[in-house]
């Protein structure tokens, strides 16, 4: 007697229209519904003539995200997902904040993982959950993507060349005739933004120029805190003769507050964003920026879980992905230096 997934529905308790969600792998469906479904497809045969990497039998990846700017966290997924679909593997996103944490770890895995999980990727998460005694407790790696704190937060972690995207950032301000560059920092104890302030300090160093306090005002990567940190820089008795901004989001803020004061980029004053977001080479002037591999940090997270999974003995536990400077056409030397 043929299955139905009516028959299917009924084995799982749920309508007709919910378990066809389920068994198509959409993302409206609670996963403890979803393990329902697929287990009671399992125990009726349902599906058995559907080709080996179907959803019945297909592994997932788990991905908790709480990234600060959206771009970042849909480049990333894009290429978690690029990569899951390549390896027959399905990525299912989660958002977790401080405000949708639990605490409990049955509840938090009854949330966020299947009985299919093979892995989990966290991207720049701040909220504290029981991600890891649940990950041991199965056997389970966790890669973190940008980790946020110095504290171990994963098996392994994948970022970009931080450190060498700000030192080659303001290495290009210098060779252009800057010797006060300010920068719109991010949170002092979130890694990747420490990592570029050191390569900004790496780069004066380089060429015998001073460290000055008063140019370094944290941000919070967003347009706002860019436009605020603009500010007051320009306030100071000796103002910068270029911004170097530790993301895109904060160096389109600074270019607003510019307008705002009546100056102009780069006549003025020259700007260099992090991250090459897609608003960077819309702005006019189109934005400097350190390009980030995103999506290939997301394609690396995936087949690092693969060979993982597969036995394979890993040579390092740190990935680090090469950043790019892409100079357009927010910086020129400071021949109006003076006017400031």
């Amino acid at each position: 007697m043929k299955v139905t997934l009516r028959d299917v529905a009924r084995q799982a308790g749920v309508s007709n229209a919910t378990a066809s969600k389920a068994l198509n792998s959409r993302g409206d469906v609670a996963e403890d519904t979803r393990d329902r479904v697929l287990r009671a497809a399992r125990t009726l045969g349902y599906g058995t003539r559907i080709a080996s990497n179907s959803i019945l039998e297909r592994s997932v990846i788990n991905v908790l995200i709480d990234a600060m700017d959206p771009y970042y966290g849909v480049e990333v997924l894009r290429g978690l997902i690029a990569e899951g679909q390549k390896q027959g593997v399905d990525v299912i996103p989660h958002i977790e904040t401080a405000e949708t944490s639990v605490s409990s770890m049955d509840e938090w895995e009854r949330l966020h993982l299947t009985s299919r999980t093979i892995g989990i990727v966290i991207v720049v998460l701040r909220s504290g959950s029981p991600i890891h005694e649940v990950a041991r407790r199965r056997g389970l790696p966790v890669i973190v993507i940008d980790p946020y704190s110095m504290e171990k937060q994963g098996d392994i972690s994948i970022s970009s060349t931080n450190w060498q995207g700000g030192r080659d950032a303001t290495t290009m301000l210098i060779e252009l005739g800057h010797r006060r560059i300010g920068v719109i920092a991010g949170p002092s104890h979130f890694v990747p933004g420490v990592e570029r302030l050191y390569g900004y300090r790496t780069a004066l160093d380089d060429h015998a120029i001073s460290w000055d306090q008063s140019l370094v005002v944290e941000g919070s990567y967003t347009f706002g805190s860019g436009f605020d940190a603009a500010e007051k820089l320009l306030d100071l008795a000796s103002p910068p003769t270029a911004i170097f901004a530790l993301s895109d989001r904060m160096a389109l803020g600074a270019i607003r507050a510019l307008e705002t004061r009546g100056k102009k980029v780069p006549r003025d004053i020259s700007i260099v964003g992090f991250d090459n977001s897609p608003g960077s080479e819309l702005v006019t002037p189109a934005l400097t920026t350190v390009g980030q591999p995103l999506a290939s940090m997301g394609r690396v997270a995936v087949s690092t879980i693969q060979s993982l999974r597969e036995g394979t003995r890993l040579h390092t536990h740190t990935f680090q992905l090469a950043t790019t400077l892409i100079e357009r056409a927010s910086c020129a030397p400071p021949r109006y230096a003076e006017a400031m």
